[in-house]
């Protein structure tokens, strides 16, 4: 197993910035994460997504939009584990954004430059100091106990909506239909998971039409994303507006509601076929 540690010394970091001395870098800087959450908070932007969040819990003692803010600081610095939880919060704008009544405070040692988070939390259960504003065990369960299916809709239907109130759909109305494989370890605990053989690009073939004594051939246990990606002409953004994991083996096929819309669809394109004319609204989206 590797282990990484981090060390916060800013003087060090912007010594090795000057000599070009970069080892690894983060694109989710301290100050833009915060002014990002300011402004989702500011906005009830967070808040307005959890009041339709499948939530698995009847007593809410933590808000479902500190657990959603919270996912969201982890998915801005690639953080796969929910052991990053804490490490996540020193070095990033979250708890800036929430202010000492929620996010407690930040202080940095004046000799070790170490920093330490107290936390007021919500609920009184800990006999010790908090240091972030929900356990990263907190995390972890929630969305373990959030039903697969309901999350589901709740991000394909909730998710345009709120882009749609934001106006931050283009008049245009482009949409790119895509299918991407996701690896996952060689563990048949991966629930639906499958077993594909893949070329040395990561593109999948036929095992009866190649030669599996092929090295460049390789077997990867894997999922199957399903995404519905909202762009503009010039494509300088992209929302993806509805997503959907699947088996690997199941066939990529975008089926569009007609009812109500978020936005126009003028196009989509799938990942195994041409660009088409679609239905110029829709309400909801599923994978098949």
């Amino acid at each position: 197993m590797d282990l990484v540690s981090f060390q916060y010394d800013r003087s060090f970091v912007l010594d090795a910035l000057r000599q070009g001395d970069i080892d690894y870098l983060e694109h989710a800087s301290e100050a833009a994460e915060a002014d990002l959450f300011r402004h989702l908070i500011r906005r009830q932007v967070i808040q307005r997504l959890a009041e339709t969040y499948p939530s698995p819990r009847k007593k809410e003692e933590v808000p479902v939009w500190i657990y959603l803010s919270s996912e969201l600081t982890l998915k801005l610095h690639g953080a796969q584990s929910y052991h990053a939880f804490p490490r996540i919060l020193r070095c990033g704008g979250l708890i800036e954004a929430l202010g000492p009544e929620m996010g407690g405070r930040k202080t940095s040692h004046p000799e070790t430059g170490d920093v330490t988070l107290a936390c007021p939390g919500f609920n009184d259960k800990n006999d010790y100091d908090r240091q972030t504003p929900c356990d990263q065990d907190f995390l972890r369960k929630f969305a373990h106990d959030t039903n697969t299916d309901r999350l589901h809709a709740w991000f394909n239907r909730e998710v345009p909506r709120c882009l749609r109130s934001l106006g931050l759909f283009d008049p245009e109305g482009l949409f790119i239909g895509d299918a991407s494989y996701l690896f996952v370890p060689d563990n048949e605990h991966y629930q639906q998971s499958d077993l594909l053989w893949f070329d040395e690009h990561n593109h999948p073939v036929d095992a009866d039409k190649v030669d599996l004594r092929d090295k460049r051939y390789q077997q990867h246990r894997c999922y199957k994303l399903v995404s519905l990606i909202h762009v503009n002409r010039k494509l300088d953004f992209f929302f993806v507006v509805a997503a959907r994991v699947v088996p690997g083996k199941r066939h990529a096929r975008l089926r569009v509601r007609s009812g109500n819309a978020p936005s126009c669809m003028n196009w989509w394109k799938s990942s195994s076929g041409p660009c088409t004319k679609a239905l110029s609204k829709f309400s909801s989206w599923t994978a098949d």
